[in-house]
């Protein structure tokens, strides 16, 4: 619904004022002819020493394939190699980013491996860096999931306050899990905000139900219900 939107760019803006206050700058946006085209989205990781690239996207297929993304990602790799006090007045190690696919647009994997960027994996397609120190080989934090006590007999969800979607997508999934179980308490978890919520569990994913992560993608409906089924024995 248009609340659901409408409390997302909130969130996101608040996301966006408190970032700019802590390190100045998350994200860059392409202009043509006045009118914005393009843009790069990023948050700086300081205890890893990391940047990570969040989304790229330039919305009008019209404008694809003329170079858009390439300048603006060239234009952050430019900027990154300023010494930033976030970073102890270092280059950050590594860009780093999960390229996700859009239908119908050129596939932000393939961009990303054209402009230098490694898989970390072979068999992981989307999981990609960009080495800034020579040498450097990122490698993902091995976390697990650890739940809490308090986490039986509820449901979780994380959400990323940085993408103007994440009410959206919280209360797609909170509606999936009452389809399973009416009723059943679900709290909602801003990663930025409550990060000592988050860094206590883990590796949180995106939603967990009693305690459970729950792996299917919401947006895989009948396996993302059948695994909050097994998480409450239902």
């Amino acid at each position: 619904s248009e609340r659901v939107f409408i409390e997302g760019a909130n969130v996101k803006r608040a996301w966006a004022r408190k970032s700019l206050e802590v390190f100045g700058g998350i994200g860059k946006m392409a202009y043509l002819d006045s009118t914005p085209v393009g843009l790069i989205q990023y948050q700086p990781k300081p205890k890893r020493r990391l940047l990570e690239i969040t989304c790229i996207f330039v919305p009008d297929r019209r404008n694809q394939r003329k170079g858009i993304g390439k300048t603006l990602l060239n234009a952050l790799i430019e900027d990154v190699k300023k010494p930033r006090e976030f970073f102890d007045y270092k280059l950050p190690l590594a860009l780093v980013t999960w390229a996700f696919q859009v239908p119908g647009y050129y596939p932000q994997n393939e961009f990303y491996l054209r402009m230098g960027f490694k898989k970390v994996r072979e068999d992981e397609p989307f999981l990609l860096y960009y080495p800034m120190e020579e040498g450097y080989v990122y490698q993902p934090e091995t976390a697990v999931f650890t739940p809490q006590a308090e986490d039986g007999g509820r449901g979780l969800i994380f959400y990323d306050p940085s993408c103007p979607f994440c009410m959206y997508f919280a209360e797609h999934i909170k509606n999936l899990i009452g389809e399973v179980m009416p009723g059943l308490p679900v709290r909602m978890v801003n990663m930025f905000e409550e990060a000592e919520e988050v860094e206590k569990r883990g590796q949180v994913p995106q939603c967990a139900v009693n305690g459970k992560a729950i792996k299917a993608s919401f947006m895989d409906r009948e396996n993302f219900k059948r695994e909050v089924r097994e998480a409450l024995g239902v």
